[in-house]
């Protein structure tokens, strides 16, 4: 399945928003506290926390357009100082719903009966409930020209964890500390350990090609697990045969053939269904477009997205002739059917 980009655009806000979130994986979640001069908290979910250096120990996190009031920015613009709290298992859906609208007057705190925590005469109040929390001042404010985002740098002043969850080599076992984690907007997952591998280095690089396994055991590569006790045959030596006769040739050969004829249909089905729906969305894209006039059969009319992306239009002025998002150029049928005009 190829995905282009006039298609994506072409979808519902929601359906195209959730999707383009969960294409990056699974990213960590994390609460950001904040408390205005005045004395207010602000609690707000973020899952776009990174790492930007060790010494000096700098965090950073993405914060959305400042196209509507952002408590959290204004806090820390104002005080220079805020909390990230990691969120496990046992809040995670009172964390989900920090992303609510409330007013600046209203803390989530209370909202999502969420505990403050003042440490170390920190102006920022901490999340008691998180095993995981952190003290920064603010170090850079960072404007992302193409999409005005915005990049907070914070420097650690101080951590606040339990020491059993650090382990020898002074990483930090997230799965013990029952951290949870998330793809697009709302789906979360539990964090699981797999395995900790030595440093990547050159001379330490393992023989890829070499069979970790042998042929007779059997292991699932994808789920990295031994799975012979769910297969449905015997798979050690001593095992009975597998064994066909005459019969079950001639029949072997009978499934091969069906199973050649079946393919070849449904293949035809899948690519006559492929069409049907793409004729679908481009009917539905064309008719859900603004024009202010009846488009005549048989002329060509050209797609435009409006500068929010929401609203398209339809018109005659060719793409060539200004510097409007150019989206496709169509034709109506007599059966008042839209179709795509390929350069």
């Amino acid at each position: 399945m190829i995905v282009k980009k006039e298609e994506i655009y072409s979808w519902d806000t929601k359906y195209r928003l959730k999707f383009i979130n969960s294409l990056s994986g699974y990213k960590g979640v994390h609460l950001i506290g904040t408390k205005d001069k005045a004395g207010s908290t602000n609690l707000a979910i973020f899952n776009s926390i990174i790492h930007i250096s060790s010494e000096p120990a700098r965090i950073g996190f993405i914060m959305r357009p400042l196209t509507v009031p952002r408590d959290t920015y204004r806090n820390i613009i104002e005080t220079n100082y805020y909390t990230i709290n990691h969120v496990h298992k046992s809040f995670f859906e009172q964390a989900h719903f920090t992303s609510t609208k409330f007013t600046a007057d209203q803390s989530e705190f209370d909202f999502c009966n969420l505990s403050e925590e003042y440490t170390e005469n920190f102006h920022a109040p901490f999340v008691a409930e998180s095993s995981i929390k952190i003290g920064l001042k603010l170090i850079d404010d960072i404007e992302i020209k193409e999409s005005h985002c915005r990049l907070i740098v914070g420097e650690v002043q101080f951590i606040d964890t339990n020491e059993e969850l650090i382990e020898e080599d002074g990483q930090l076992d997230l799965e013990k500390a029952n951290d949870i984690c998330v793809t697009g907007l709302n789906q979360y997952s539990s964090v699981k350990k797999m395995a900790n591998i030595p440093y990547a280095r050159k001379e330490d690089l393992p023989n890829f090609n070499r069979k970790k396994h042998p042929d007779n055991v059997v292991f699932d590569k994808e789920k990295q697990s031994y799975n012979a006790n769910l297969l449905p045959y015997g798979t050690n030596i001593g095992a009975p045969s597998i064994s066909t006769n005459n019969l079950s040739i001639w029949k072997s050969q009978g499934i091969n053939s069906f199973n050649h004829v079946l393919k070849s249909k449904v293949e035809g089905i899948k690519d006559e269904y492929q069409l049907l729906l793409e004729a679908y969305k481009i009917n539905e894209l064309l008719y859900n477009a603004k024009y202010e006039f009846e488009p005549i059969i048989g002329e060509v009319y050209h797609l435009y997205a409006k500068d929010n992306r929401d609203d398209n239009f339809l018109s005659l002025v060719p793409p060539t002739t200004w510097r409007r998002k150019h989206l496709g150029s169509f034709k109506l049928n007599s059966e008042k059917v839209w179709k795509e005009i390929k350069n």
